[in-house]
C-alpha cells in the first residue's frame, strides 16, 4: 500500500489537480460541507486513475521477436493494407482506454527512438477512428534493431486533455519500460510493418506492458 501511494503519478503528471481537490475540499469545509464530500471522492478517484503499476511481460523476456500491448484497454479496431495506406505501414492497432484504465504508456520494442513528434488537435471521442486522425496526438518513432520502424500514437480523447511523454529522441529504450501517459479518457495506436504477425484480435482486453501484441517474423 505505501509503494501504491509512493509511486502514484498523482504527485508528479496530476499535482495541479490534486492542489484544486485540496482547495476546494478546504472551502467545503469551511463553508460549504457537500464540496469537502465531493473532493474526498475525487481524490480517491485521482489516486486511482494516477496509478502506476509495475508490469512485466514473462514471455518478452524468453522471446527477443515478441511485441508488447503499449497500453491497457480494448482493442477497437485493427486494419491492414499492403499498400501502406497507414504513413507507410500496413497494419494498425488501436486500442481504446476507459476512464478507468491505467493511463500509463509502455514502450512495444527495444530499440532506439528516432522522432518525436507532437501535434495539436481536436478532443472527438477517442474511440472513433477519426480521431487518429483529428485529435491532438503525440508520436512515438521506434527504430528496432532489425531496422524495422514502429510508430505509437498518444491520442486524446474527449476528457483527456493533456499527452505526457519522458522519452527523446535518439534515447535507447527496452520493451517494456514506461515512456508516458495520457490523462483520462483516451486511445493508443500502434502503426506496425508486415514482419509482424498480431497475437490479439478486435473486441479483446489487453494490459500495457505485459499481454503480447504480436512477433517479428523477420531476424531480429
Amino acid at each position: 500500500m505505501i509503494e501504491f501511494f509512493k509511486e502514484n503519478l498523482l504527485w508528479t503528471e496530476g499535482i495541479y489537480i490534486f492542489a484544486v481537490l485540496v482547495l476546494l475540499g478546504g472551502m467545503g469545509f469551511l463553508f460549504f460541507r457537500p464540496f469537502l464530500y465531493i473532493s474526498l471522492g475525487l481524490i480517491v478517484f485521482s489516486l486511482y486513475f494516477f496509478r502506476n503499476p509495475e508490469r512485466i511481460c514473462l514471455q518478452a523476456l524468453k522471446d527477443k521477436t515478441i511485441v508488447i500491448c503499449p497500453a491497457d484497454g480494448k482493442i477497437v479496431d485493427i486494419q491492414y493494407d499492403k499498400s501502406g495506406a497507414f504513413e507507410g505501414y500496413v497494419q494498425k492497432v488501436s486500442i481504446f482506454l476507459s476512464p478507468l484504465d491505467v493511463h500509463v504508456n509502455w514502450v512495444p520494442i527495444d530499440g532506439i527512438i528516432q522522432k518525436v513528434n507532437y501535434k495539436p488537435g481536436t478532443f472527438t471521442m477517442a474511440f472513433l477512428p477519426k480521431s487518429s486522425e483529428l485529435n491532438e496526438r503525440n508520436d512515438l518513432l521506434i527504430m528496432h534493431k532489425n531496422s524495422k520502424m514502429v510508430l505509437v500514437r498518444q491520442i486524446a480523447g474527449m476528457v483527456a486533455r493533456r499527452i505526457c511523454c519522458w522519452v527523446e529522441s535518439g534515447q535507447s529504450v527496452g520493451a517494456g519500460d514506461k515512456y508516458g501517459m495520457i490523462r483520462f479518457g483516451s486511445r493508443v495506436d500502434v502503426l506496425l510493418p508486415d514482419d509482424v504477425v498480431l497475437s490479439v484480435g478486435l473486441g479483446q482486453r489487453v494490459y500495457g506492458g505485459k499481454t503480447v501484441l504480436g512477433r517479428w517474423t523477420c531476424p531480429t
